[in-house]
């Protein structure tokens, strides 16, 4: 993890400055993880897109599922995606929507183990508690596949 962030802040801030062209992210770590790392610098930098950018909140109060473990799980499970997709998850609906609003995929925690998918940034349908993850696999293969049939 430490080495993860001194990469992220030594390459990011000369990456972001256009100094460099090229990417070597040396951690104590498998070397699959150096690439992965790397690959998410440029991707947090907007200098690659490539695979699910998942824009997840913080935990707070709000949340309605858990957020955190969530995520946790969605990026083990999409790590297998390289086509470019945005996926937003967030607990509540105090951002949510916004920010699903944005995202090709996106899912707002609500009330009583009820929330809302959003495709293409329209309210689409609602879920409940059981199957989350397996729901937004689901639909994020779905539209890659889509995306790739129009390309």
């Amino acid at each position: 993890m430490t080495g993860a962030v001194k990469s992220a802040i030594g390459l990011g801030a000369l990456l972001q400055d256009g100094i460099g062209d090229t990417v070597r992210v040396s951690l104590a770590a498998d070397p699959v993880e150096e690439v992965r790392v790397g690959f998410e610098i440029l991707k947090a930098l907007g200098l690659r897109e490539r695979g699910v950018r998942i824009i997840a909140c913080p935990s707070c109060a709000r949340q309605q599922f858990p957020v955190i473990e969530t995520v946790k799980t969605l990026e083990e499970r999409l790590s297998h995606i390289q086509t470019p997709i945005t996926l937003s998850i967030i607990g509540c609906v105090v951002n949510g929507p916004g920010e699903a609003r944005e995202t090709d995929i996106g899912l707002t925690g609500g009330g009583r183990g009820t929330h809302q998918i959003y495709l293409n940034g329209v309210t689409d349908h609602r879920i409940s508690d059981k199957g989350i993850a397996d729901h937004i696999v689901e639909l994020v293969e779905r539209k890659v596949a889509e995306i790739e049939r129009q390309a």
